[in-house]
């Protein structure tokens, strides 16, 4: 059996800023199903209360929680840098190396 990637290890394996980019609804709603299995929450909100929000991007922040991107978020993205990651969340959820844009 394939071991499948978690949030959380992805959350450790990184200092900073992680943004997660989705390419469609369906990543977005299976990445929410996902971050609410692990534990994760939009402050006290349940992630899956957000499906008919579509958001391209999200940020995954310490405490196991999720965070929408405002203007700053979005040129931290923009911008890069060594405490920026960001995440192609279809490429990483199938095991592929090149997840990071």
């Amino acid at each position: 059996m394939k071991n499948e990637r978690t949030l959380e290890q992805l959350r450790a394996g990184f200092a900073g800023h992680i943004y997660l980019r989705f390419n469609s609804a369906d990543d977005y709603a299976g990445f929410l199903a996902k971050a609410e299995t692990e534990g994760f929450r939009f402050g006290e909100r349940l992630p899956t209360e957000y499906l008919a929000d579509v958001q391209n991007m999200l940020a995954l922040c310490e405490n196991k929680q999720l965070s929408f991107c405002n203007t700053f978020s979005r040129m931290a993205y923009a911008c890069g840098g060594d405490n920026v990651q960001r995440v192609d969340y279809a490429k990483f959820i199938s095991g592929a190396d090149d997840y990071l844009i």
